[in-house]
């Protein structure tokens, strides 16, 4: 995705302001759980390639969720791996309609992803049993057409696919999703999607991108990495419900 030529000023402008709110409320650190599971048994096949979960439990570790973690410090929220490893695969008796579904599932007119994929890929995962308010965190080969994310917000359940065409929207074969992207937004990296759907769980949503700041990580026209205000006080209150285990999924 090309960079906007106010983007990068929006991004600072916007980290700065941030920054300032943060040094003002000097709030406590809110430390939310996480479980990351690595789907490694779906082979998902589409032009050509056979496209299979790539990232380790060490670059979960090492990478992801330490990126995920400074993305967050804004927001003195915390998220905390309780576990990585992976998870199980059912094979149910229509198992190739369910994977080709996921791999052909394309956006609509309006851009919006086909909800059925999901539904799909759940019937393919054994999910873990839920635990209070953790958060758990599934790592998928792919997601269909120009998707990287996906969130179950009232189950906790993110999804990421380690695989995807949405900087080209489907128009070229999926590559494989770099882990991190230093410096300013450009294309985007699977832990920002991680920290974007992790916004999600914390009651975040997509900004219209008709009238929105650039650069900010739950998107809009230009995104980035930034949060806004409300958007901060907003996490920390869905965050201290998930840190203290009395989540009841109210905004």
């Amino acid at each position: 995705m090309a960079m906007h030529p106010f983007t990068a000023v929006a991004q600072f402008l916007t980290t700065i302001s941030l920054a300032i709110v943060g040094v003002a409320h000097a709030a406590p650190t809110i430390t939310v759980p996480v479980r990351v599971h690595i789907v490694r048994d779906l082979v998902m096949p589409k032009e050509g390639l056979a496209m299979q979960s790539w990232v380790t439990e060490q670059q979960v570790r090492d990478v992801i969720v330490p990126e995920v973690n400074r993305i967050w410090r804004a927001a003195d929220i915390a998220f905390r791996l309780d576990a990585v490893g992976p998870t199980s695969t059912r094979t149910p008796a229509d198992f190739r309609e369910r994977i080709d579904a996921v791999v052909t599932a394309r956006r609509d007119i309006d851009g919006e992803s086909d909800p059925e994929r999901i539904r799909h890929l759940g019937e393919l995962i054994g999910f873990a049993s839920p635990d209070g308010g953790t958060v758990d965190v599934y790592l998928v080969p792919y997601l269909g057409e120009a998707s990287q994310g996906n969130t179950k917000r009232s189950l906790r359940r993110v999804f990421v696919a380690q695989w995807t065409d949405k900087a080209s929207k489907g128009r070229r074969a999926p590559e494989r999703f770099q882990l991190n992207e230093p410096g300013a937004f450009v294309r985007g990296s699977l832990s920002r999607t991680v920290a974007h759907e992790l916004g999600h769980v914390l009651g975040l949503r997509h900004p219209d991108k008709r009238d929105t700041v650039d650069g900010l990580l739950m998107g809009g026209r230009f995104p980035g990495y930034a949060l806004t205000a409300d958007e901060l006080a907003k996490a920390r209150r869905k965050a201290a419900k998930l840190a203290s285990r009395q989540d009841d999924d109210v905004d």
